[in-house]
């Protein structure tokens, strides 16, 4: 069974991008409908393993077709694609269920997340795209316990003045 995923848009070229993104990133099916309405039917047919929404749609805006899915479907999880990005935006989302608010202007990033969403490797990925990685050891060891008592210690006593032992600043005197 392959990976479905439902897009709602209201912006024809935006589906069809969309969809080209999507399929080339990994082995995904992808569904798209024009508003909410039409998503929350075509979820409730298809049981994707994925939806994404617009804010801004006709017959019923992203936020209350999430409301509607979140109820219906609470275990599929949903991304919001939209111009309307802010942190307002993020907040009000999550409350109704939606993972993550992406801005239409990050496609690296919706397509990042769907993929890590899912769980899914990108099929061929290009080096140039991918991250440099820097080889760091893991340390063997932390520090002693002692220490971190001795600090925590430290901390616990003074709490707005920094530990002596971090010889980073001089004691504070209070004048007066």
């Amino acid at each position: 069974m392959s990976t479905r995923i439902l897009i709602a848009d209201d912006n024809s070229a935006v589906r069809t991008a969309l969809r080209s993104l999507l399929v080339a990133a990994g082995p995904f099916e992808v569904v798209d409908v024009a508003n909410g309405q039409e998503a929350v039917a075509k979820a409730q047919e298809l049981k994707p393993n994925l939806i994404i929404l617009d804010l801004v749609m006709p017959v019923m805006d992203g936020f209350k077709a999430a409301r509607e899915l979140s109820q219906l479907m609470p275990a599929v999880p949903m991304l919001m694609h939209t111009l309307h990005w802010s942190p307002q935006v993020e907040l009000e989302a999550q409350k109704l269920g939606v993972r993550k608010v992406i801005s239409k202007s990050d496609a690296r990033l919706l397509i990042s997340t769907v993929q890590e969403i899912l769980l899914v490797s990108p099929p061929n990925p290009d080096p140039e795209a991918l991250p440099l990685s820097i080889n760091i050891p893991a340390p063997t060891a932390g520090p002693p316990a002692a220490v971190l008592e001795t600090s925590a210690a430290e901390s616990s006593e003074n709490p707005g003045e920094p530990s002596p032992s971090t010889g980073d600043a001089p004691p504070s005197s209070q004048t007066n």
